[in-house]
């Protein structure tokens, strides 16, 4: 099984500790991915600068074990973010923090779309640079989960919906019968995730939902939507089954919660798995 995740690696600063944290959707879904099932060929295309930033993250990867022969690195910055966590551990951004460096004018080449269009699972983003070319390369045999986003970001998701086969995106209760009938009308699968209050999977007429694991403290929820994203891909690839794929989703958010940043320490694979 071969499994990429196509979006940017970033380095999170959080003034309120003064801690910088290894994040990024790619590198989250691919640490993910790569606790659950180790054996399997996990890799990332993405570019990042000749920074230290991009030596942590890049050190990283190999730990992990994640394939890394197409991470390109360009003369300029990596991206990176500034985030606040508040006292009950939901994750801000702070305004203007975001900067997207070498990535932002990132165009992927004809050998790596050879190499994507290989892929078994593709996890990219809506908002990706790459993210149109991807639908239109993928093949029928890939599984491509897209992430679009919080609701608040306004990513288009009706225009794309038919290329997709999971589209996850972050929204409020009031939402879910718009997603729903969205969801009914295109006998597409969407995910609906609600934070705290658990997440909704709409497909072909029938509603799962799966309630948020209790914990005692949420230290930082930074990642945890993608931590969902990736345990839920991977299980819905691996079985088709919906309420184990949100269980599994859950379960892997939970861990994420416990600490800070967007991979967190999910070394203890009983706890997901």
């Amino acid at each position: 099984m071969k499994l990429l995740a196509l979006t940017p690696c970033c380095v999170d600063y959080y003034p309120q500790i003064d801690k910088a944290f290894l994040g990024g959707n790619s590198l989250n879904v691919a640490s993910m991915w790569k606790t659950l099932e180790p054996q399997e060929n996990i890799s990332i295309i993405t570019c990042l600068g000749n920074d230290l930033n991009a030596k942590m993250i890049l050190d990283y990867l190999i730990k992990k074990g994640i394939d890394i022969s197409r991470v390109y690195q360009r003369d300029g910055s990596t991206a990176c973010n500034k985030l606040r966590v508040d006292a009950d551990g939901e994750r801000y951004g702070i305004e203007g923090a975001w900067n997207g460096g070498v990535y932002e004018t990132f165009v992927l080449s004809d050998s790596d779309w050879e190499v994507v269009t290989k892929q078994d699972v593709v996890a990219i983003p809506g908002n990706n640079p790459n993210f149109h070319e991807m639908l239109k390369k993928r093949h029928s045999q890939q599984l491509i989960s897209v992430d679009y986003l919080d609701v608040l970001n306004n990513v288009p998701i009706r225009e794309t919906l038919e290329f997709t086969d999971i589209a996850f995106i972050a929204a409020y209760p009031d939402l879910l019968q718009e997603y729903r009938e969205l969801a009914f009308a295109t006998k597409k699968l969407i995910v609906v995730t609600l934070g705290a209050k658990g997440s909704y999977a709409y497909y072909k007429g029938s509603t799962f939902f799966q309630p948020a694991l209790k914990i005692d403290k949420v230290v930082d929820t930074t990642g945890c939507g993608d931590a969902y994203q990736a345990a839920f891909a991977l299980t819905y690839y691996k079985t088709r089954d919906i309420q184990q794929s949100m269980f599994t989703g859950a379960k892997a958010a939970y861990l994420i919660l416990q600490s800070w940043g967007g991979v967190g320490n999910p070394e203890n694979v009983e706890s997901i798995t």
